[in-house]
């Protein structure tokens, strides 16, 4: 163990958060795994990494109390499963545009989905959109944000927008939404056209016109890219966001209903009538 110990130290300097195969491929390329699984269960053991989800281990600070100690949340979710992709409400979180906490990360695999209990909360794996499986582009708009020194996977702005239309749920719920879409202060117009339109969907289209048209002057829309939009609209009036078509507030130039919530918010901090 006293031979290894420079170079574990400079291991852990550079890997805040690591997964149990990180930790063998750095420091035991060519060994048998138990030396590497050996020499783990001895660090954990005496505190100076704390095993904090299935897989994943932190490393304690030396001043800090190896109990107490909490790591940054988004890298040990991030590290879960190798193809994770922290999106939803979780990525409004890290774009700056989540206006309340959650209970759960989402993260996006490919793997089965389900929640998962770690000591940094509930971590939920979501399946990616079936349009985009179908497609083989389920890391279209995905991008990395360094946390620490180390990238985490995320779904850039553009997608993160896209499919929290598509799963409000998933965005934390129609006020949470309504406070993210508000919050957009820049966006890339002409990719978000692209995400949507991907998508195949006549609805998210509708949404995704009205709010961009409602912003054009905001992020200066090429009107080109409205009209991609109103080509993949519905072809009739339809409720988007879980509203019904009695008590939706009607957008007749996109054919949509939306929640009255976020088409005319009335947060503290939102003024009064139409916000986008």
């Amino acid at each position: 163990m006293v031979g290894s110990k420079g170079k574990v130290e400079r291991f852990a300097a550079a890997h805040p958060v690591f997964t149990r195969e990180m930790f063998r491929s750095d420091l035991f390329p060519e060994q048998p795994l138990s030396s590497a699984d050996s020499l783990l269960r001895y660090h954990t053991a005496s505190g100076r990494f704390k095993h904090v989800a299935p897989g994943v281990y932190a490393v304690v600070p030396a001043h800090l109390r190896h109990m107490s100690f909490q790591p940054d949340r988004y890298l040990v979710a991030s590290m879960i499963r190798a193809d994770g992709v922290i999106a939803f409400h979780s990525a409004l979180d890290l774009h700056g545009l989540a206006y309340s906490d959650a209970s759960e990360i989402l993260v996006l695999s490919h793997s089965r989905p389900g929640a998962v209990k770690t000591e940094i909360g509930t971590v939920r794996f979501v399946m990616y959109p079936a349009a985009l499986r179908r497609q083989h582009s389920e890391r279209d708009g995905v991008t990395t944000l360094d946390r620490r020194g180390l990238d985490v996977a995320i779904t850039g702005l553009e997608r993160t927008l896209v499919d929290c239309l598509e799963y409000p749920d998933y965005a934390g719920g129609i006020e949470e939404l309504a406070h993210a879409l508000n919050a957009v202060e820049a966006i890339d117009s002409e990719f978000l056209v692209e995400m949507t339109l991907r998508r195949r969907s006549r609805v998210l289209a509708g949404m995704v016109g009205w709010w961009l048209e409602t912003r054009s002057q905001d992020f200066l829309v090429d009107p080109r890219l409205l009209d991609r939009l109103r080509a993949e609209m519905p072809s009739s009036m339809r409720p988007v966001l879980g509203t019904s078509a009695e008590n939706g507030y009607a957008v007749p130039s996109w054919r949509i209903l939306l929640p009255e919530l976020i088409a005319n918010p009335r947060f503290e901090d939102v003024p009064q009538g139409p916000a986008f």
